[in-house]
């Protein structure tokens, strides 16, 4: 789902009195990929875990949020989005409005991922007047726990294909397992000020999410946290997590 990025007040007073009269609005699209071990995977297939088990991932989703992008000039630009990916479905993406009078030279991107903790907890999805918003009615099914609870950040759900099978969810969220990852690049990346044709892309490794240098995850010892019923194994989920996140070159 498209989620346009809603001008503040305070951005309409900052571009005034920079003395700009021509405000446009440029989309930067930000797409996601997913893979396995660095290899090419689609959910639902059946890859290799670090002991030589068959792992079949059935369900891998999450928000994403507190976007901004590092202007050459301006330095880091905060955009209001928050996107829900699955990455079962063709092409996710998220769609990043960026308001200003030229073109952009971008050299930098910041994510959060979950959701932020003033729209976490003690909110109502239906409060939302788009019940399609990602935090919505509609928009968060299956992705939000209850009231007091808050939004699920990350879902990442399957099976060893052991005898007998090994199910395993790693169900996170609260405001303790939110993450950031931070990306900077050498060439900076021209955004034209009324452009919505140009796209970066980031790429989760579902492998790494298992495994990482510091740390690894067995099913077959650790198989579930709902975050609250095991906070310490949902906080070494998304560690791994987060040093998963790549961007695509």
């Amino acid at each position: 789902m498209r989620l346009r990025f809603a001008l503040s007040t305070t951005v309409l007073a900052t571009l005034a009195l920079s003395g700009c009269r021509d405000a446009s609005t440029a989309t930067l699209q930000v797409g996601f990929d997913v893979v396995w071990n660095g290899q090419a995977y689609a959910v639902g297939d059946v890859a290799l875990d670090d002991q030589g088990r068959e792992v079949l991932l059935e369900r891998l989703e999450c928000y994403v949020s507190d976007f901004a992008v590092h202007d050459v000039d301006e330095g880091w630009v905060a955009v209001d989005t928050v996107a829900r990916i699955d990455f079962s479905l063709p092409n996710p993406r998220a769609f990043l409005d960026l308001v200003g009078c030229d073109d952009r030279s971008i050299d930098g991107l910041r994510m959060g991922l979950g959701v932020p903790a003033d729209r976490n907890t003690d909110v109502d999805p239906a409060s939302y007047s788009d019940p399609e918003h990602p935090l919505g009615f509609k928009g968060s099914a299956g992705m939000h726990w209850g009231w007091a609870a808050g939004y699920i950040f990350s879902v990442y759900e399957g099976r060893l294909q052991t005898d007998p099978l090994t199910p395993f969810a790693y169900h996170t969220g609260d405001d303790t397992c939110f993450r950031s990852v931070e990306f900077m690049w050498d060439t900076p990346l021209l955004v034209g000020k009324a452009s919505n044709d140009v796209t970066l892309r980031l790429t989760l490794d579902a492998y790494r999410c298992l495994h990482g240098d510091a740390d690894t995850i067995d099913p077959e010892v650790d198989p579930i946290t709902h975050t609250g019923n095991n906070l310490p194994l949902a906080l070494r989920w998304v560690d791994l997590y987060e040093d998963a996140w790549t961007l695509n070159p």
